[in-house]
């Protein structure tokens, strides 16, 4: 919506996120802006680098479950949680897309020289969001087996064990119930995970 406040042309936009996706209806391009999001926010989400100890991750986890990100933030600037949500936020916003919001750069100029955050609608939103991202990082970690993030490629044939499609199969469907074709992933919107033998499902967009 603050995209299409700022005049954004949300198809070109949508067309540079996902190329090649054709779209079976106009407002499904959304989920192409949610896939960005989403790539985004788990990008080095199983970072082998990260020291791995459980009962850490699970402590950061049953910290941060229950408070408000905002009240967070104010109360520990310097927390490993504050960082990450600085670091999405100028990875994820980019100064064009910034500008164009606020008709300035004040959000990243004070992540980027100071220790003190945003006190704006719109980054408390974004932190709320980046809470559950980081919650659910905790908690992977805090597990045995850790759990793993994957996505699906493009062209990848459908299995609905390991995906759930957002734009329905239904929509792929001959009227005599047959599919006319065999179903493929356009791209990935939401990851799923892998804990042991056990999957959650990835979310991913529809095309023939």
């Amino acid at each position: 919506k603050e995209m299409e406040y700022a005049e954004w042309d949300l198809d070109a936009a949508a067309s540079s996120i996902q190329p090649d996706a054709i779209f079976s209806k106009p407002n499904d391009k959304y989920y192409a802006f949610e896939s960005f999001v989403c790539q985004e926010m788990f990008d080095d989400f199983n970072d082998p680098s990260m020291t791995k100890q459980p009962d850490i991750f699970f402590n950061r986890f049953m910290e941060l479950r229950s408070v408000i990100p905002a009240d967070y933030l104010a109360r520990k600037p310097k927390s490993t949680f504050a960082r990450f949500c600085g670091a999405k936020y100028l990875k994820l916003i980019n100064p064009k897309l910034e500008k164009s919001l606020f008709g300035n750069l004040d959000h990243r100029n004070l992540l980027m020289n100071s220790n003190e955050y945003p006190k704006t609608h719109f980054f408390y939103t974004f932190c709320e969001m980046a809470k559950h991202i980081w919650l659910l990082h905790c908690l992977a970690f805090s597990l045995s087996p850790e759990a793993s993030v994957f996505q699906v490629r493009k062209g990848c044939r459908y299995s609905d064990v390991y995906m759930e499609s957002v734009n329905g199969e239904e929509t792929f469907l001959m009227s005599n119930g047959s599919s006319e074709t065999e179903l493929r992933v356009g791209f990935t919107v939401i990851p799923g995970f892998r804990v042991g033998k056990s999957v959650v499902q990835c979310q991913v967009y529809l095309c023939r």
